[in-house]
């Protein structure tokens, strides 16, 4: 039952942050994109190399199409939860 619990409550949480990616709320991928920026430029500056300055070719896109596979997949996650809490 515990086990069931879990996972349905890890299903709702996937499909909030899954929405707020794809649908870029409150500037979640914008968010997303300068922090792995500001990640890469440290880094950059603790290893002095200086391709690591350069933004990332990852851009916004590639945390909308995770946040739209887990916005997808989560639901489900939600319902085999509730199946194995009913099963218990």
């Amino acid at each position: 039952m515990v086990v069931g619990i879990g996972l349905f409550v890890l299903g709702l949480a996937g499909t909030v942050w899954g929405a707020m990616a794809l649908f870029n709320l409150r500037g979640t991928v914008d968010k997303a994109v300068a922090r792995r920026n500001a990640v890469r430029a440290m880094t950059a500056a603790r290893t002095m190399d200086l391709g690591l300055t350069e933004p990332s070719r990852l851009g916004g896109w590639f945390f909308r199409l995770m946040g739209g596979i887990v916005f997808v997949g989560s639901p489900l996650l939600a319902l085999a939860g509730l199946v194995v809490a009913t099963l218990d």
